[in-house]
């Protein structure tokens, strides 16, 4: 229970009245040490002395809520917490680099906060009392500063997820899985989950975290963020983090100095904004964990979801992501697909030789739909002739939907030995194969060969199951390809 109360003046000082006396005494808004009652003591004595209508000095006094006097409710503190924090850390004998690298907050962050620019978080708040010994009470203040302040100072909400296809099928295991994955506002699970889906080309990774997204957006009420980081160059050359981070500071409403700095600082910008808040952030089509890290939430109640098709493995161990692989679809998905792309004639689609030459890749299912083939070149597709594949699937203008483009990109990730591993081996196996086998045919020892084949399948550019590979029909036929084009070039 506070032994007084406490008014603010229209000069930003203050005044209190005392719990004894109900007499009112001045304050000077600035923070000491000491007891404030004994101070409000002194000054009635003072005045009783003195006779009320002399002329006093402004008393100045410990922040009410620094030793645990909260003003009443929708009070707002003689002392702002940014004056606090600074007197404090100035006490202390720290510049603000020094409490930026004590607290992990960037510093221009926190300048904004001590000026009033920003207000302060509960986050924040903890953080900043932890280091400077501040006893609770900057938590204190933080939590009794009004809310109407803060709400005035938020940033519009912001929802960036692309549109997602209308006829989208199947996945319900995968969708199930993120919603379990994701924060509850009731307290479940509040932590700062990283989800990394992975998946081979065409499969439908985005499509997927799009169709989720959307139906999820309630559960994520300070927006969603998205950025298609071109991991594999399509179209352009692949975004860095710097470029993603000042484009997502940008859309969050930071300006000046908070855009400055190289990754690491733009990285401490970005997790001050989003602490406290509930958001998605979905990093699309990244190829190594570089472009990742600097953008990754550390708040809880925000979600980092990540596509790729490089398995990434260094994410799932040294940053604790949660793996989730987009399979093929299965037979029942892929002839639902159809149907809903063909509805008025799928009888010729029905052949299972037809979708197992697709792969059963969504994308490729949906281009196959959409292209008028004679039955030559379809029976030609049945018997997965490697020419007819590409031929079919690769559309001319538009790398996003040809499949040699698409594949041509993951290719040129490869090192120069896996290179020609997925060369030969695509020419050379047959159905399923081991280690021992791939090394018979490469003529290379097993060790070497188990690098390699490690590397083809975290691209997915070999199948791996049960300690067994292989090569799906669209792969084998780039894989052909390109052996017969490596072929003729050793020849001339």
């Amino acid at each position: 229970m506070t032994f007084c109360n406490a008014e603010r003046g229209s000069s930003g000082e203050g005044t209190v009245v005392h719990y004894r006396t109900g007499r009112r005494v001045h304050l000077e808004h600035r923070l000491v040490c000491g007891n404030v009652r004994s101070i409000i003591d002194a000054r009635i004595r003072s005045r009783e002395s003195t006779g009320a209508g002399q002329a006093e000095a402004p008393v100045p006094v410990g922040l009410l809520p620094s030793i645990g006097l909260l003003p009443p409710v929708g009070f707002l503190p003689p002392v702002g917490f940014g004056s606090a924090l600074r007197t404090l850390r100035r006490s202390r004998g720290l510049s603000l680099g020094d409490l930026a690298r004590l607290v992990n907050y960037s510093k221009s962050h926190l300048s904004r906060v001590e000026t009033g620019k920003k207000p302060p978080t509960g986050d924040l708040a903890r953080h900043c009392d932890d280091a400077l010994g501040g006893g609770g009470g900057l938590i204190r203040i933080a939590m009794s500063a009004p809310r109407r302040r803060m709400q005035a100072t938020t940033a519009p909400v912001v929802r960036q997820l692309p549109r997602s296809v209308h006829d989208f099928v199947g996945r319900a295991d995968l969708l199930r899985q993120l919603d379990t994955i994701s924060p509850k506002a009731d307290g479940r699970l509040w932590s700062s989950p990283l989800v990394l889906i992975d998946g081979p080309v065409g499969v439908g990774k985005t499509e997927t975290v799009l169709r989720w997204g959307h139906a999820a957006a309630e559960g994520f009420p300070d927006g969603t963020l998205f950025a298609d980081l071109n991991g594999f160059g399509q179209g352009g050359p692949p975004l860095t983090a710097e470029q993603v981070l000042r484009r997502f500071l940008g859309d969050l409403g930071a300006s000046g100095a908070d855009l400055e700095g190289d990754a690491q600082q733009l990285g401490l910008s970005l997790r001050s904004m989003l602490t406290g808040k509930r958001m998605l952030v979905v990093l699309d089509n990244a190829a190594r964990p570089e472009q990742v890290r600097p953008l990754l939430s550390a708040s809880p109640g925000c979600m980092t979801v990540v596509t790729s098709r490089n398995r990434m493995p260094g994410l799932l161990a040294r940053d604790g992501a949660l793996h989730m692989q987009v399979p093929p679809m299965a037979r029942e998905e892929s002839l639902e697909l159809l149907a809903t792309l063909n509805s008025d004639d799928v009888s010729h689609w029905r052949s299972v030789e037809c979708l197992e030459a697709c792969g059963h890749l969504p994308l490729l299912i949906r281009i196959l739909s959409r292209r008028n083939i004679g039955s030559e070149s379809y029976n030609r597709l049945c018997r997965r002739e490697s020419a007819t594949i590409l031929r079919v699937f690769s559309t001319g203008g538009d790398d996003s939907t040809s499949l040699r483009a698409l594949l041509q990109r993951s290719y040129e990730m490869l090192s120069a030995e896996a290179a020609w591993a997925f060369r030969l081996l695509g020419a050379r196996a047959e159905g399923r194969f081991t280690v021992r086998d791939a090394a018979r045919l490469l003529d290379t020892g097993q060790p070497m060969v188990e690098e390699l084949l490690s590397e083809l399948a975290d691209l997915h550019l070999l199948q791996y199951r049960d300690e067994d590979f292989s090569f799906d029909p669209v792969h084998r036929a780039f894989a052909v390809e390109l052996a017969g084009a490596v072929e003729s070039e050793q020849r001339r």
